[in-house]
């Protein structure tokens, strides 16, 4: 963990408030964007956000230090973005169920080519609507590695579960977004 934020850890501890507000300008944008991938809402994703640091600013004296701080900050979004879905998952639509991809700062490419730059985005909102699609775990997984760009050790420890497995729910993700998008796109086989 950097040197500057264990200091604001420790002003945490103490019980500075202008500490908190460091630490959340800080992570607010990467918990954000994982929140609402997860839970494909922008209102849904800003009360998991609240809940977060909420939670966190609680725990943070039972915060050892075993795991980065964004890697444990974000274990934290991700069980509330699950408790949330599970407790969702039988009141809502399918139609409902869509990811507001205007709010998602995805990787830009060929800016300076009009009709490369349509085709980017209609292949990244084909990507976000199977994406959704996805089983919780792979979804998961695929998200981490893809948009936060994690390491498969990163995304072990958010997720509690063997590097091993995370590779095999990155594979499934590959493969099933893949049939998804027939020959129109082309995904990259997970790192290894």
């Amino acid at each position: 963990m950097p040197a500057d934020e264990q200091e604001v850890l420790h002003r945490i501890r103490a019980g500075d408030i202008d500490a908190v507000q460091e630490l959340f300008n800080e992570h607010r944008t990467r918990i954000y964007r994982v929140c609402l991938l997860y839970t494909d809402r922008s209102d849904d994703a800003k009360d998991v956000l609240q809940e977060t640091f909420l939670r966190a600013y609680k725990s943070v004296g039972r915060f050892r230090g075993e795991s980065s701080f964004t890697t444990w900050l974000t274990r934290i979004a991700i069980n509330i973005c699950l408790n949330l879905k599970r407790d969702r998952k039988s009141s809502e639509s399918l139609e409902e169920d869509r990811i507001e991809t205007s709010q998602l700062s995805l990787p830009r490419h060929h800016e300076g080519d009009p009709e490369e730059a349509l085709k980017l985005r209609e292949l990244r909102e084909r990507i976000m609507v199977l994406v959704g699609t996805l089983p919780p775990r792979e979804r998961m997984a695929f998200v981490l590695k893809h948009f936060e760009e994690l390491k498969i050790r990163e995304i072990s420890e958010v997720m509690k579960i063997s590097e091993g497995t995370v590779k095999s729910f990155l594979h499934r993700a590959v493969v099933t977004l893949r049939e998804g998008l027939g020959n129109n796109g082309s995904m990259r086989r997970p790192e290894r």
